[in-house]
């Protein structure tokens, strides 16, 4: 028997697990500081025993529940992103990707209740279910419920929690968060530096030992039609004095949050890096051509150090830094003045990083210390990233960025004046061909 059900707060997940379901995780930012946007992240979520799931049904399902038109079905088929098959605490995984912009309108419940907090993530779900042995529906009403990232189906995946059945009794909580950075140079192709910023609340207090501290984090980058990255070329490499001959793609350090919290100079220090794509980017075709992906970049690092003056309940954050390439593709052409920017520029919308997992191994070195720990990353949107309670996690908004964009209505002006210089070209080739030199 399925029988629907309307959830208006977080599920607990002692008893029901997934069988498939979509969540649409809203998002809203200002365009040119004025026109606010919703971008509606749609996730398709399969469960890795009970489910597969193709694009065709991912898009059927985002059809059927409500999150996209009819006239949409064709549009998720040929730019839907797959999610590659990346590592998770539990068994629910993201399967499928789409990201949709619409205009802000404020006759919608949902839309007022978006603009209340502009800082976080909502997510509304529908899900199907299994609860206590029987089939059922799981809906989110219109306020939905805050979301660490599109990728967190909330109630179904472990939070890192002290108090959630999926985390490990024995665990500490990891806070943490992706920001990325676009340079203003480099025209159609910008560097963009991306930081990984990673606190820890409950460090050992034996300031006479030394750590070495073990990390894995995942890093999910959602690109849109109007960029690329280059999958042959996709890290920045710094080559620097005193680094390896392949030089630098990443980098780890410690950033005090108070003056000569810990000493960390002279340790070891390892960091790497590696970039994935579950599909072939094509870099050649432009925007309105293009589909959307989600890549995905594997981080470990080991690190060891001594603490000096710190204590244990004070915190201290982790940075590993890296970048990629942003390639930007030639946009669609303009129809008409809407949305233009001055000069015949267009904005385009660049996603930010999301911290999909990260856990921390800090084991003591010294002899007769025998201490270990375990972080895992914290994924409850209902506290700030570096544990100030009441606070929401403040997620960095998407990037705009403007770019020049051709005008439709000089289409055949500059179909014509191209054809005549090739043709004019052409026969001035031809002409000068009497006066190539011929070998006798």
């Amino acid at each position: 028997m399925t029988k629907p059900l309307l959830l208006l707060c977080l599920l607990s997940t002692s008893a029901a697990y997934l069988l498939s379901g979509i969540a649409d995780t809203t998002q809203v930012f200002s365009s040119s500081g004025s026109v606010d946007l919703i971008r509606h992240h749609l996730v398709c979520f399969r469960h890795d025993i009970y489910q597969t799931i193709d694009p065709e049904s991912c898009c059927r399902q985002l059809y059927l529940k409500g999150s996209i038109e009819k006239d949409q079905v064709k549009y998720c088929l040929d730019h839907v992103a797959v999610v590659s098959s990346i590592e998770s605490f539990g068994n629910v995984k993201p399967a499928y990707y789409l990201a949709i912009d619409s205009l802000v309108t404020l006759n919608s419940h949902q839309t007022k209740q978006l603009l209340k907090d502009k800082s976080s993530y909502r997510q509304h779900r529908n899900l199907k279910v299994v609860e206590d042995g029987e089939k059922e529906t799981l809906l989110d009403g219109y306020k939905g419920v805050d979301a660490f990232s599109p990728f967190h189906l909330m109630g179904f995946m472990p939070t890192g929690l002290d108090d959630d059945e999926n985390t490990e009794r024995t665990s500490f909580p990891l806070l943490g968060i992706a920001k990325g950075s676009l340079s203003n140079e480099g025209g159609m192709h910008r560097s963009f530096a991306q930081t990984v910023h990673l606190s820890f609340l409950d460090l050992p207090d034996d300031n006479k030992a030394r750590y070495r501290m073990k990390l894995n984090g995942t890093v999910l980058l959602p690109i849109t039609e109007s960029v690329f990255i280059d999958a042959d070329d996709p890290l920045i490499v710094e080559y620097t004095k005193g680094d390896s001959p392949d030089g630098v793609k990443c980098r780890a350090k410690f950033v005090s949050k108070s003056a000569s919290a810990f000493e960390t100079s002279s340790l070891e220090n390892e960091c790497n890096i590696q970039f994935k794509s579950s599909e072939v980017i094509d870099i050649e075709q432009p925007s309105f051509a293009s589909r959307q992906y989600v890549v995905v970049y594997y981080i470990s690092a080991s690190l060891d150090f001594e603490l000096s003056t710190h204590k244990g309940t004070e915190a201290f954050e982790l940075q590993i830094d890296y970048g990629t390439t942003l390639h930007i593709r030639y946009p669609s052409p303009v129809l008409n003045q809407t949305g233009v920017a001055d000069g015949g520029l267009v904005p385009i919308v660049i996603q930010q990083p999301v911290l999909y997992l990260a856990n921390a191994h800090i084991q003591c070195l010294t002899v007769d210390c025998s201490l270990e720990r375990k972080y895992i990353l914290k994924t409850d949107a209902s506290t700030s990233e570096f544990g100030t309670v009441d606070k929401k996690l403040d997620m960095p908004q998407p990037i705009f960025i403007n770019v020049a964009a051709g005008i439709n209505a000089d289409y055949w002006w500059v179909s014509l004046i191209t054809m005549s210089a090739a043709v004019i070209g052409g026969i001035a080739v031809i002409k000068g061909m009497d006066s190539i030199s011929k070998w006798s």
